[in-house]
């Protein structure tokens, strides 16, 4: 009783350490989880404010491509060049056709407020629209469609955009013969709606700036004293930088967001973690000390009886429970019960494995016996030929003696034969195309004569002749010509080339042929598939298969082998 009791009191000092080390495990997890969900937050923040800045330059390169599409049309109007080409006195009439061009301007895009003509020395001759102080267009340096800020207004506090537009002469022959130029006022609320959906927190402030970092667009609180960094990316301690390089006007794209908007996590949601964490940790230690009657004491008498079992086999547990140790105490009962019979079930499945090993021993047996089979069939086509030949039927004596010379290669045992064999094979298996055939379809056979006595691994060749001839060439109308050619092209390698002049393969077929050979499923060409599975079984790797083929031309195959493959096919490579 006193060794139970000191047990009892170290299992107590046991369970208080393991909620202690669980306590601990739990405050360093929602530490980690609050870290990591705020580093996540960070980094996920930080992509779409990319993503988004991306889109953004795509649709600000659509406005534009738009907005010089529209001037454009102004500018080189017939009306517009014809007004430009008057004289002062006689421009009076084009006036109202102008204006009415103009307005056309509008109804395309709402966002040009103004036009203002120039003449070839830059001075002004026309207005149109809204009414605005526009600087002389003699201070832009290059005459090139150049974008500006003009001034900021009261109503958006944005500024105004300047586009200056010069007016060439396209019949002339002269490069850049000017005629004059046109100056449009754009409002900048399309620009400052785009911006403003690329804003990726509340407080982010994105600004789209010309080539001399003047504003033209912004969305978000207007920061006057930062200045708008020209790197890439760029961090300090309040303020994310992030600058984009577009390919319109050499403009870019600034976004500037608070640390604290990428750092900013959810705090109810720590304190919601911390909360259950703790109530967790409660529940398990008040759920460990009520079960620790109704479940230790129990099990230890349950090790006890198994500690026994072998002294006393005919022993069982006597406990009434419907709960969880109610039934490891009724299956524990059930094993010992079972027992015997398991034992039983044992001796017949040993009997089983027995009979299981005779019934192979007998198929091997039997495969043994059926090796004589192959053996009465070549005595059979060597009758057949003999009787051919009494009766001086020469060419069905020939295509037997063929026939059995086909039969006997394919199922000899050697896995490796020599390339002499190899091209024998395919030679007997050209005069059976030829009888059947009659002379429609050949077989033309070209081996290089050093390298008959390399091994290769059987029936390399033939079912791809097979291929050209069913597949290639008997749906061809005339006659057709397979081409076998085996060289070594460099030292230590073998290439086979079996080519025919048939209809060829359509190129969505080549393309799913080429796809299924690394697959396992078989594909329509068995042959194909056979001969692929085979190299790679032989050769690992250390093979090159092509397939070629156009339509109506034929299709070429070309395998590139090393000229050993007993060394790839038992060491691997």
């Amino acid at each position: 009783m006193k060794l139970f009791q000191q047990y009892r009191q170290h299992f107590i000092y046991r369970l208080a350490g393991l909620i202690a080390a669980i306590l601990l495990l739990l405050l360093c997890l929602c530490l980690f989880i609050s870290r990591y969900s705020m580093t996540q937050l960070r980094q996920n923040t930080l992509e779409m404010n990319d993503r988004l800045l991306a889109q953004t330059e795509n649709r600000i390169q659509e406005y534009m491509d738009s907005l010089y599409h529209i001037t454009a049309t102004f500018c080189y109007s017939p009306t517009t060049l014809r007004y430009l080409s008057s004289d002062p006195l006689n421009r009076l009439p084009d006036s109202e056709e102008l204006a009415a061009v103009f307005s056309n301007i509008l109804l395309l895009d709402d966002h040009i407020l103004s036009a203002y003509l120039y003449d070839i020395h830059l001075d002004p001759i026309a207005a149109m629209g809204r009414e605005f102080s526009v600087p002389s267009p003699k201070q832009f340096l290059e005459p090139v469609v150049t974008i500006r800020p003009l001034m900021f207004s009261a109503d958006y506090g944005t500024p105004y955009l300047e586009m200056f537009y010069p007016i060439y002469d396209l019949e002339s022959i002269q490069y850049q013969k000017s005629l004059g130029a046109c100056i449009f006022i754009l409002e900048p609320d399309y620009l400052k709606g785009i911006l403003q959906s690329s804003q990726v927190t509340e407080q982010t402030n994105v600004f789209l700036l010309d080539a001399s970092d003047r504003i033209i667009a912004y969305a978000g609180n207007v920061y006057y004293g930062t200045s708008l960094p020209t790197e890439r990316q760029h961090s300090d301690a309040s303020h994310y930088f992030y600058s984009l390089p577009l390919n319109v006007n050499d403009w870019r794209l600034v976004s500037i967001t608070p640390e604290h908007d990428l750092k900013h996590s959810d705090h109810w949601l720590n304190y919601l973690t911390y909360a259950v964490c703790l109530v967790s940790l409660l529940s398990f230690g008040i759920l460990i000390f009520y079960y620790n009657h109704s479940i230790t004491y129990p099990i230890q008498h349950i090790t006890r009886f198994i500690r026994d079992i072998n002294a006393s086999p005919k022993e069982r547990l006597d406990i009434d429970r419907e709960d969880e140790i109610g039934i490891i105490a009724n299956s524990l009962n059930r094993m010992l019960d079972e027992a015997r019979t398991m034992q039983q079930e044992l001796r017949r499945s040993q009997l089983r494995i027995y009979q299981a090993e005779l019934a192979k021993k007998q198929v091997e047996i039997l495969a043994y016996r059926n090796q004589i089979n192959p053996h009465f069939l070549y005595n059979t086509f060597e009758c057949i030929r003999g009787m051919a030949l009494y009766r001086n039927a020469d060419d069905i004596a020939e295509i037997t003696m063929a026939l059995s010379n086909v039969f006997r290669f394919a199922v000899k045992g050697e896995d490796i034969v020599s390339v002499h064999d190899e091209i024998g094979y395919i030679l007997e298996y050209a005069k059976i195309i030829d009888y059947r055939f009659m002379g429609k379809i050949s077989i033309d056979v070209d081996v290089e004569e050093s390298i008959t006595n390399k091994k290769v691994f059987k029936l390399l060749l033939q079912p791809l002749v097979e291929n050209a001839v069913f597949h290639g060439l008997e749906q061809k109308i005339d006659a057709g010509l397979v081409t076998v050619q085996v060289f070594a092209p460099d030292f230590g390698r073998l290439c086979f080339i079996v080519e025919d002049d048939g209809c060829g393969i359509p190129p969505e077929k080549l393309q799913t042929i080429r796809q299924t050979l690394n697959s396992h499923k078989n594909t329509s060409r068995v042959g194909l598939f056979n001969i692929y599975q085979r190299l790679k079984l032989f050769y690992n790797d250390c093979f090159e298969f092509y397939i070629d083929s156009t339509p109506e031309t034929g299709t070429r195959i070309t395998i590139l082998i090393p000229d050993d493959p007993k060394i790839y096919h038992h060491t691997g490579g």
